[in-house]
């Protein structure tokens, strides 16, 4: 768990909440003002929700979020939180949904007293999805890009470079998990040297998954061709270590980039409301998934 100072706080820091009826955890990122939610299967939705509404109020958070399998997330639904999406073979032998909800002060109800779920902005995400696909079709890898895994510390090297630039991400989760190892990977381009993305993965090996978080956003047709080799011998790395699937998410009017992740061999799995930061308001995010590999059980099946 990250440490407190007397005058600061971490951007990423776990909280966790534990008392004779909830036992749950709160994974903070203060960057975008939002926490994943991993529940401890202790003590009842109204508890837990009230838990994670005071941590969140007191905390500044605006957005929490918890990834459940489907038997589960009809006790979240209850409690305010909405259905927004699911990672394909996120638990390597079933898929995990994610449920997501909006921190208000005092909390949004209906005129019934229920907690009111959050509502992304479908019919504007569906006009940029459609913008995606045609652009998907005109994109094709960076023929003769080269790739190789990195060192952690050469990747800071990389990610400092990288401040400040066009193309800079907005600052995406440094983590998502509580544990997991870490995969780095560069592509550069033969015909520019100084041109070349980065990406880090972080791999759950116990559940065979991996977040996907990216060292810069393509700002043209070439670095968006670049980022496909990137993305595809990333996921060919991660298969040769048995990683089930991969995920990432991106703001939601990215068109280049959404056509790089779809040319990739993502495909858009959820539509997360108000989840990031976006010159400092809350924007909707696009969920990008891809399934690597097949368990044992559908293998069989097929």
């Amino acid at each position: 768990m990250a440490e407190r100072t007397a005058t600061t706080k971490p951007t990423i820091e776990e909280i966790h909440h534990r008392d004779s009826q909830v036992y749950i955890c709160l994974v903070l990122n203060r960057k975008h003002r939002s926490a994943r939610v991993v529940d401890f299967l202790s003590g009842n939705f109204p508890q837990k929700q009230a838990a994670i509404h005071n941590i969140a109020v007191r905390e500044g958070i605006e957005r929490v979020y918890t990834l459940v399998e489907r038997e589960e997330s009809t006790g979240w639904a209850k409690t305010g939180y909405a259905r927004e999406g699911s990672i394909p073979g996120y638990y390597k032998r079933s898929d995990a949904h994610v449920m997501g909800h909006l921190i208000h002060s005092p909390p949004k109800v209906d005129d019934d007293g229920n907690l009111v779920a959050p509502v992304a902005d479908a019919s504007k995400a569906e006009k940029i999805y459609n913008q995606v696909k045609k652009l998907k079709e005109t994109l094709a890898v960076l023929r003769g890009a080269k790739t190789e895994l990195m060192e952690t510390r050469a990747l800071d090297a990389l990610r400092s470079a990288f401040k400040g630039k066009k193309g800079a991400p907005p600052p995406l989760d440094d983590c998502f998990g509580r544990t997991g190892s870490r995969l780095n990977m560069v592509a550069r381009d033969p015909k520019a040297k100084s041109q070349e993305l980065f990406a880090s993965a972080e791999v759950q090996d116990c559940f065979g998954n991996a977040y996907l978080q990216l060292g810069a956003l393509p700002t043209n047709e070439t670095e968006a061709r670049l980022l496909i080799a990137l993305l595809q011998n990333m996921a060919e790395e991660l298969k040769g270590r048995e990683v089930a699937s991969a995920f990432t998410y991106a703001p939601m009017q990215d068109v280049l980039l959404g056509a790089a992740l779809m040319q990739a061999g993502f495909r858009k799995t959820g539509l997360l409301a108000k989840h990031l930061l976006a010159d400092g308001k809350r924007a909707d995010s696009i969920l990008w998934a891809r399934k690597l590999i097949n368990t044992a059980a559908e293998s069989d099946a097929a």
